[in-house]
């Protein structure tokens, strides 16, 4: 226990002053030496209730509840320091103020019913909850993963996504940028085949009804011929390499190339 000395006080002071100077001693001994030291119990010496104890007053910060306890309980109604809003019994996890005495916010895992749609607790945009905690949906901009193969955040049909969500190809239906034609069909006999560019001789595939053939090329000396797709024959005009000699495009036996496309020659 700290002692402090002090000047001795003047005795004969009234009852007031002297309970002011409590507690203070003073002596009635006029012959006493003045120098007479007075003690008295610095001011960390109790808590003024008799028992020399001090009351302990915590530095954290924590006042209390509001009711004279020194507790704090989330759910009594009465706003603490350490929390943010406390509606009493109405707290709940799906209010304006949660039942860890928090305001609702997105992205804090409780589903404010109110104002979002979910919330999952997480920044994550590739999830089923988005940012804004909406519902992840075709168009939001996110691609969900498991779900979407893309999401450029619009409607527009002829760009890299669909949108379906899908990436553009050639077959789906929709004529993108580069394409001719897109009928949404496998189909290589028809007027839009499996290049997406309209069917012409020479593309490579057959169109029904329209080609015999088509061997992808403007070749005029092999098996098929162009402009027409059709298969190469004596007397078309055209020399088929390594099966005829010549071809004046008749089939007269009495000229130079006669029907059999082989040169005429004494004996033939």
């Amino acid at each position: 226990m700290q002692r402090q000395t002090v000047y001795p006080p003047i005795c004969g002071l009234t009852a007031l002053a002297l309970a002011a100077l409590a507690p203070l001693a003073c002596t009635n001994d006029a012959g006493s030496d003045a120098s007479t030291t007075f003690e008295s119990f610095s001011s960390n010496g109790g808590d003024g209730d008799g028992d020399d104890e001090e009351e302990e007053t915590s530095g954290d910060g924590d006042t209390g509840d509001g009711d004279g306890d020194g507790d704090t309980t989330c759910g009594d109604g009465i706003v603490d320091p350490n929390e943010e809003c406390d509606l009493g019994p109405e707290n709940a996890d799906d209010n304006v103020c949660t039942t860890a005495c928090t305001l609702a916010v997105c992205g804090d895992g409780f589903l404010y019913t109110e104002f979002e749609e979910c919330d999952d607790g997480n920044a994550d945009n590739n999830d089923d909850c988005v940012s804004g905690c909406v519902v992840a949906t075709c168009g939001d901009g996110f691609t969900q993963e498991g779900v979407e193969a893309c999401d450029d955040g619009n409607d527009v049909e002829d760009d890299s996504c669909t949108s379906a969500c899908t990436p553009s190809s050639c077959g789906d239906g929709v004529v993108q940028d580069g394409e001719q034609c897109d009928d949404g069909n496998g189909d290589d006999s028809d007027q839009c085949p499996g290049s997406c560019q309209l069917a012409y001789c020479g593309d490579g595939y057959v169109q029904a009804g329209t080609e015999e053939c088509d061997d992808g090329n403007q070749a005029d000396d092999d098996a098929c011929l162009p402009t027409f797709c059709v298969p190469a024959s004596c007397g078309d005009g055209y020399i088929q390499a390594g099966v005829e000699e010549c071809d004046d495009a008749n089939l007269e036996d009495g000229d130079t190339c006669p029907s059999s496309c082989q040169n005429a020659f004494c004996g033939d």
